[in-house]
This record gives structure tokens, C-alpha cells and sequence, in this order.
């Protein structure tokens, strides 16, 4: 590429980024992102990885996500989707917990994509007691958000699709129950910039849930703001490298890293091979963490994997997706 096509690229960013960054900055100085933040959000559900190939790279995926999955990663990947995608994961969690996401995105036209999306995260069965010891019965505490997006481009309309950028944008419905419930509604953006390099890297920037609070009781907590800048770097036709750098509301910012690679078995079938890590909360668990492994395997319109990750004394988080594109 160019030197001056690299400066178009700048200067055509300059209006949308500057957009995003300025929410990104108002987010940012609502609140700490330290350690002295923890426990200051609430759901925290919305920050559990969903699809086991996000997690597998070490939940560096906001870049690469091309799939019905970036209902909950980056609005902005709706545009790679072509067709149809239809998306589902099941993940047994920690301490008897499970979370559960299906999604359904299309494209519409040269207009861009649009999706659907339900994450379910499930706390099982608590017993519940007096202040004696006494039971009185039990309870099952529940998170569940639904999500509408869409993504479209935004600029370079007489260029192909790799040279321009997209915008994407997510509106949510939050549902919180431990014994009582409470509502709110919520948003994300996020933006692509184009291809450099001969098509073979790109950006992302995100914003997740930008506003809304849930009272518990008494007392009232904002959603957890997640900020990413990510990055995918294809190495050749059969690697990828990712890279995401995460700031969430509660909590110190991390970078992480995923690679995966990809092995063709057969005419219609790939098999992939995938690994990440990242810094997040690195003195605070002991034992293995930090790190993440998975596989897939994609034949025609179907796609299965899985993701293995460690969390130290916790225990170690299992994730199954599949996808359909159709």
C-alpha cells in the first residue's frame, strides 16, 4: 500500500473515529478502570465470552469476528456476513453455573447487515435463609440480554468493500433477577477500518454497554463498560493472528492474543487449530489461567467448535458453538 493511500485512509477516519473516540473518552472518565473499581458493575454476564473461537484466541476476536457472534464482539463484523448465519453456544461455567447465547444475523443487500441475539446466563439453584439459619426455600438468579444490531459502510462508496469503513451499532434489553428484578437497555458501537497491507490487516474499535443501570435492593450499579482496540493480522492463506487490548468499567485494562490456523482435510472441510492468552487479573487466581486452547472444524455451510479454558483454582470453562451459514 501506498503512502498516500494510507493518508486517505486517515483522513476518511477522521470524522467516525473521532465520533467513536469522544464516547470512548466520555466512558472512560466516568469511572476509574482500576482495580479500585471492582465490584462497581453490575451484570457481569454481559463481560463472558461468547463462541468458543473468540474464546480460544484468548478472547482477541473483536477484529476477526465474521459470524452472527459479533451480536456480542463488535457490531461492525455484521458486514462480513454475506448470507445468512445462524449461531448457537452452550458453556457449563464455574460453581454449577452455566451461559447459553444463540444469535441470528443477515445480510440486507448493499444496505449492510442485521441481527438478533440472546445471552442467557444461569447462577443455579441458592438457598435462601433467615437470619436464624432457618430455609425458606430457594431461588435461581438469572442474567438474560437481548440484542438488535446492524452495520453498514460508511465511507469510500465508490471503493470495494475491503477499503471502506463500517460502523455498527447495537441496541439491548438487560434483565437482572436474584430474588427481585430489574430492567434496563443498553447499546454498543463499534467501527472497522479498512484493510491495509495488501488486504491482509485491520483494525476495529468498540464500545459495549455505554449506558444503563440495575438497582439491587437499595442500591443501584452501571452495566460494565468494556472498551476494545483490536487487531488481525493474516499471515499468509492459512493464519491468523489476532490481538485485542480490553478496558472494562471494573477493572484494570489487558491485552490478549490469539492465534489460529487453519488445515484443509478435504474438498468442502477445514480444520482449525487455535490458541490465546491474555493478562486479565493475573495475580489474582493461582494455578493455570490466562491461557486458552480450542479446535473447529467447518464443512460447507456448518461450522463446530470448542474452547478450553483454565481458571486456575475456579476450575476450567468448557465452551461448544455452532454455526450454520445458509
Amino acid at each position: 500500500m501506498s503512502k498516500r493511500s494510507v493518508q486517505s485512509i486517515l483522513k476518511a477516519a477522521s470524522a467516525p473515529a473521532l465520533l467513536l473516540c469522544s464516547l470512548l473518552a466520555g466512558g472512560a472518565a466516568a469511572q476509574g478502570f482500576d482495580t479500585a473499581s471492582a465490584g462497581t458493575a453490575s451484570a457481569q454476564f454481559l463481560k463472558i465470552a461468547s463462541g468458543a473461537r473468540g474464546a480460544a484466541l484468548g478472547e482477541a476476536y473483536s477484529a476477526l469476528v465474521d459470524d452472527a457472534f459479533a451480536l456480542d464482539w463488535n457490531p461492525a463484523g455484521l458486514i462480513n456476513i454475506k448470507t445468512n448465519s445462524m449461531v448457537f453456544m452452550h458453556s457449563p461455567y464455574l460453581a454449577g453455573t452455566y451461559a447459553d447465547y444463540f444469535a441470528y444475523a443477515e445480510s440486507a443487500g448493499e444496505v449492510g447487515s442485521w441481527g438478533v441475539s440472546a445471552k442467557y446466563m444461569n447462577f443455579g439453584r441458592i438457598s435462601q435463609t433467615d437470619s436464624s439459619g432457618f430455609e425458606l426455600g430457594a431461588f435461581t438468579p438469572y442474567d438474560t440480554a437481548i440484542n438488535v444490531g446492524f452495520a453498514c459502510y460508511v465511507t469510500g462508496f465508490n471503493k470495494d468493500p475491503q477499503e471502506r469503513f463500517v460502523l455498527g451499532a447495537t441496541g439491548k434489553f438487560v434483565r437482572s433477577k436474584i430474588i427481585s428484578a430489574d430492567n434496563t437497555v443498553s447499546a454498543d458501537i463499534g467501527l472497522n477500518f479498512p484493510y491495509m497491507f495488501d488486504n491482509n490487516f485491520r483494525m476495529s474499535v468498540s464500545a459495549q454497554n455505554i449506558m444503563g443501570t440495575l438497582r439491587y435492593d437499595k442500591e443501584e450499579a452501571p452495566l460494565p463498560l468494556i472498551l476494545r482496540v483490536g487487531s488481525v493480522t493474516r499471515l499468509g492463506d492459512h493464519f491468523n493472528l489476532t490481538a485485542d487490548i480490553v478496558g472494562a468499567r471494573d477493572n484494570l485494562p489487558f491485552l490478549a492474543m490469539g492465534g489460529e490456523g487453519r488445515i484443509t482435510a478435504g474438498p468442502s472441510m477445514d480444520v482449525f487449530l487455535r490458541a490465546g492468552f491474555n493478562t486479565r487479573a493475573l495475580g489474582e487466581l493461582s494455578g493455570t489461567r490466562n491461557v486458552a486452547l480450542g479446535a473447529g472444524m467447518r464443512f460447507g455451510s456448518y461450522n463446530l467448535d470448542y474452547a478450553f479454558s483454565p481458571f486456575g483454582d475456579l476450575g476450567i470453562v468448557h465452551r461448544i458453538s455452532a454455526g450454520i451459514v445458509f
